[in-house]
């Protein structure tokens, strides 16, 4: 039985357009953010993604602001779900990039260059992340088996994901793409075999309302 998830990452937060890293602080959506969040629900309403029976939010205020136009247009409650939350990055949390790459530039670079390997701030590291998100996935398809199910989450939850669906490993992480801010990315699972049928859309943002970091 095939179950559908669909990714959505938050829209742009405070934190996006001051190039703060911000992992599990919290910053809420700008108002650009907030009518990206709203054009998000419009393109779902309209059959754009696959409608959902439920939807799953990282339980911070970015990803919660981003379901709650959705939520109100079908009716559907949301359900905070902590384990959808952006990687935990310790001494980096609330630090400007440029920042974080003179203070800590060797953890920097293997955060660039070597993700798999590299553990953002002394915080969580990215296998710790692949295993908490993937093991998230596992948990949502067994409990709505047969479903569609929209999880509002975050870049490097929804990195992993695509990573795991293309090529299985987190070793591979240097390969998988980021995606913007309020794209979607579909993954179906049937008979243990998850496959990407959508990754990183984000054709139902016109161009002034495409960020891109």
């Amino acid at each position: 039985m095939k179950t559908t998830v669909v990714l959505l990452r938050h829209a742009q937060s405070e934190g996006n357009l001051n190039r703060v890293y911000v992992g599990h602080s919290e910053l809420p959506l700008t108002p650009f953010g907030l009518k990206q969040a709203k054009k998000c629900a419009d393109y779902i309403v309209n059959g754009g993604v696959p409608k959902p029976d439920v939807i799953l939010s990282s339980d911070l205020i970015r990803a919660i602001q981003t379901a709650l136009p959705t939520s109100l247009a079908l009716g559907l409650p949301i359900l905070p779900d902590p384990a959808l939350r952006e990687i935990y990055s310790g001494k980096w949390e609330g630090v400007h990039f440029d920042d974080i790459a003179r203070l800590y530039p060797e953890c920097f670079r293997i955060w660039c260059e070597d993700p798999a390997n590299s553990r953002p701030g002394d915080g969580e590291s990215m296998r710790e992340l692949y295993e908490r998100i993937g093991g998230a996935l596992d948990r949502i398809v067994n409990t709505y088996r047969g479903k569609t199910v929209l999880a509002v989450t975050h870049a490097t939850p929804i990195r992993c994901l695509h990573c795991r669906a293309a090529f299985g490993t987190v070793e591979r992480m240097n390969e998988a793409e980021w995606f913007p801010n309020a794209s979607f990315t579909v993954l179906e699972e049937e008979d243990g075999v998850l496959t990407e049928t959508l990754g990183g859309f984000a054709g139902h943002l016109t161009d002034e309302l495409l960020f891109e970091e």
